[in-house]
């Protein structure tokens, strides 16, 4: 069976520039040798407000209706049934322009490459993958614990002093926090969200390794702020090999001089700010 190269690219809504947050909400595909344009963008608007809780819903469908009017304008230029289909060049060159990075609320992740024997199968395993999947992963998790650590830190109007930043050296070793204070030019203090409530006890304790890892690299750069916070999400059950793993991680990060305490606590996380 043939195996056909195609190139596919994540759809992603960003309603605040400024913040950085965006959810996966769609994929399209490109299979030039099989003549192939699929997109698929999320329909579930209830996934899109539950995440940016203060957006008005018709921003986002507005967002998406008028790019997947864009998206139809493509597919009927690349498909094969139209009379007046494109070549294969001007094909190429049609889908890099439409994924071209781009500022506005719906613009596309970099674009891949996959090896498929069915292209439409494949696209929808991708979709699955990035897009359906991704309201329980990880980062999905994180991205859920930062929007809460900033409204606190927004009603103790706190907020315009922390700023998402990528430490450490281009060239060497990086990281990006996503709320640092400055002062004097020096980054002093940093919260940084975990979800350390995984299914999987191996899961747990290795993310938090992860973060751990991260912090002393940080550290031996002399890059890592005098203080830092971590507000953490845990197993729901105070046993079990979850709860172990959990215990032994942070038990483990706080030892490395960082202050980790449970997300909920919010009036530490408002006191670890103003100090």
């Amino acid at each position: 069976m043939n195996k056909y190269a195609c190139q596919y690219a994540i759809v992603r809504f960003l309603p605040y520039l400024e913040t950085g947050e965006f959810a996966n909400v769609g994929i399209v595909m490109f299979c030039p040798d099989a003549r192939l344009f699929e997109f698929r963008l999320l329909r579930h608007i209830r996934r899109i407000t539950s995440f940016f809780e203060e957006l008005d819903a018709g921003i986002y469908r507005r967002a998406a209706n008028d790019f997947k009017q864009e998206l139809k304008r493509i597919h009927n230029w690349l498909d094969p049934k139209q009379e007046n289909r494109i070549n294969a060049d001007l094909a190429r060159h049609l889908f890099a322009e439409l994924t071209r990075p781009r500022e506005a609320m719906m613009r596309f992740d970099t674009v891949r490459v996959v090896l498929a024997d069915d292209p439409v199968q494949k696209f929808d395993e991708l979709f699955g993958h990035y897009v359906e999947r991704n309201f329980a992963t990880k980062a999905y998790q994180e991205q859920l614990l930062e929007k809460n650590v900033r409204r606190i830190l927004t009603d103790a109007k706190l907020d315009k002093q922390y700023r998402p930043e990528t430490l450490g050296d281009a060239a060497t070793y990086h990281t990006r926090l996503p709320f640092v204070h400055r002062k004097n030019g020096r980054a002093v203090k940093a919260i940084k969200p975990l979800h350390l409530a995984h299914e999987d006890p191996a899961q747990i304790y290795d993310h938090g390794w992860a973060w751990l890892g991260k912090v002393e690299k940080l550290r031996a750069l002399k890059l890592l702020p005098d203080r830092i916070l971590f507000p953490v999400q845990r197993p729901t059950e105070n046993d079990g090999r979850r709860f172990e793993m959990f215990q032994e991680i942070t038990q483990k990060i706080a030892a490395n001089d960082v202050v980790v305490i449970p997300d909920q606590q919010t009036q530490k996380i408002i006191e670890f700010a103003q100090d």
